[in-house]
């Protein structure tokens, strides 16, 4: 088996990634701190996902990841919704010279939808397959496809409401 930091370093991006995600819905946080949030709690928990090996290392990494934001997320008081001029934009996606006023749109409406909503739609996002979001999140994977597709309404139903 891989050692910790291994792990980390495999991860690192997807880890970046949630906690950038997370620490844009609340002032008080900053991606860096998150993220050596997480790291710690990967570290301290390590020993435990190696005793039960019951689910892909990434997807373990990913729970902890998400669970330790929205646990500093609640620490830290209520998510604070930024204004549009104020939600980071992902400076790749920034260079690409993709239509950033709908990009600040969608993510308006995403930092709308509750906790658990944002994490499912994060993970969709991220390519992940419904069967890693069914583990990662603690729900059966038709339960995945019910809830993104509720998910995906409200977010039509938001979009068409700030025309």
């Amino acid at each position: 088996m891989k050692g910790i930091m291994d792990i980390i370093e495999e991860n690192k991006d997807g880890i970046k990634s949630i906690c950038h995600f997370y620490a844009s819905m609340n002032p008080f946080l900053s991606e860096e701190d998150v993220f050596q949030e997480v790291v710690y709690n990967l570290l301290k928990s390590f020993k435990k996902y190696e005793k039960r090996y019951d689910c892909k290392i990434s997807t373990w990494v990913y729970r902890v990841a998400i669970n330790v934001s929205i646990s500093l997320i609640r620490k830290e008081g209520k998510m604070a919704y930024l204004p549009l001029d104020e939600i980071p934009i992902e400076s790749e996606i920034a260079d690409n010279e993709i239509d950033k006023e709908k990009i600040e749109e969608l993510y308006s409406v995403i930092k709308r939808l509750d906790v658990e909503e944002q994490t499912l739609v994060f993970l969709y996002l991220d390519d992940k397959p419904y069967k890693e979001i069914s583990e990662i999140l603690g729900i059966s994977v038709s339960n995945v496809g019910t809830k993104l597709q509720r998910v995906k309404s409200e977010i039509k139903k938001m979009s068409y409401e700030n025309l």
